[in-house]
């Protein structure tokens, strides 16, 4: 036996393409992916399969419940990243204000910026940071001193501000 040939493939194709469409539905919300995947594997298997027509089916069942277990673990994943990451939680007062955060992160020069969100969202640690930015770890975990000292600074001003504020709207009731 040889490979599948290219004549053998597309009648396959025409054949078999909305059943096997169709049959990987059930199990994954991207049935052509499968099918693709199964008829890619099938070009390059050496040699062919006795029976193309059914080993098309198995290989699209694996291919589609691969990729079904796939977007589980993908969701759970993000799930559980957005319950860990309740920075921006809107409903509580003592979160932060993603609007005012994504502000004092813009007026930091590029590289704390991505030093503070690599360290804070990221939860990489001062030597993974270096890695990333090629930069001595002295160096990083002062450029994240200064920025999260420059963020306070302004966070107390703006208390402040807010405060004065608010008095003087006290003062004029």
């Amino acid at each position: 036996m040889t490979r599948i040939t290219e004549l053998e493939l597309e009648q396959l194709v025409d054949e078999l393409g909305a059943s096997l469409v169709l049959f990987a539905r059930q199990w994954c919300s991207c049935p052509d992916d499968a099918v693709q995947e199964a008829l890619i594997e099938l070009v390059k298997k050496y040699p062919a399969p006795r029976s193309p027509k059914a080993w098309l089916f198995l290989v699209v069942r694996n291919k589609a419940m691969n990729l079904a277990r796939s977007d589980r673990r993908r969701e759970r994943h993000e799930l559980a990243s957005a319950e860990q990451d309740a920075w921006f939680d809107a409903d509580t007062g003592s979160q932060m204000d993603a609007e005012l955060t994504t502000q004092w992160l813009e007026r930091l020069p590029d590289i704390q910026r991505q030093i503070v969100t690599a360290r804070i969202w990221g939860d990489l640690t001062f030597e993974q940071i270096a890695e990333v930015v090629d930069r001595p770890t002295a160096s990083v975990f002062r450029l994240f001193r200064e920025s999260i000292d420059s963020i306070r600074q302004r966070l107390i001003t703006n208390e402040a501000k807010s405060t004065t504020a608010e008095r003087k709207r006290g003062m004029n009731r």
